[in-house]
């Protein structure tokens, strides 16, 4: 039978391999635990990247899309204000031509009545010297009817 010293050492000696076999499982396990966290960790910042890139692309292309939308935008309104511009200035045309159209008419009808109106004034003229030789012709009559009936105009109304 073996001695008791030597079961004690090969107790002790079995018991440090059974502690050492313990502190190195339980530093293997903490490693491969660590490994573990360190790889989901990784993987974790590997798809957060992932997920900026992608939302960095799609801001990008937001971005780029919005601006066409913004030029598309303009370039409607700008071609609205075109059309506008334009109707208004066929519109300012058209007043344009009436006013000038307005504007001869009346041209025409003042030379008219310019022209009636001196034609009146010559008239006009020509009746007052007609007056006038009517009037003298009158009073010439009516002297030489006065010489020839030796009375004046209130004696012969006396005498009637």
């Amino acid at each position: 039978m073996p001695e008791p010293q030597v079961i004690i050492v090969i107790c002790v000696v079995v018991l440090i391999l059974l502690v050492i076999t313990a502190l190195v499982s339980w530093k293997l396990a903490i490693s491969h635990r660590i490994k573990n966290y360190e790889d989901k960790v990784g993987s974790a910042e590997e798809k957060a990247r992932e997920i900026k890139d992608a939302a960095i692309k799609e801001a990008v292309t937001l971005k780029k899309e919005a601006k066409l939308e913004a030029q598309e935008a303009a370039l409607r309104t700008k071609n609205d204000v075109d059309r506008e511009v334009k109707e208004r200035r066929s519109e300012v045309q058209r007043y344009e031509k009436r006013v000038l159209s307005k504007e001869e008419n009346l041209d025409r009808k003042m030379e008219t009545l310019e022209k009636k109106e001196s034609k009146l004034n010559a008239k006009e003229a020509e009746l007052d010297e007609l007056k006038q030789q009517t009037e003298e012709m009158h009073d010439k009559q009516l002297k030489e009817l006065e010489k020839i009936s030796g009375l004046t105009s209130e004696e012969a109304k006396e005498y009637l």
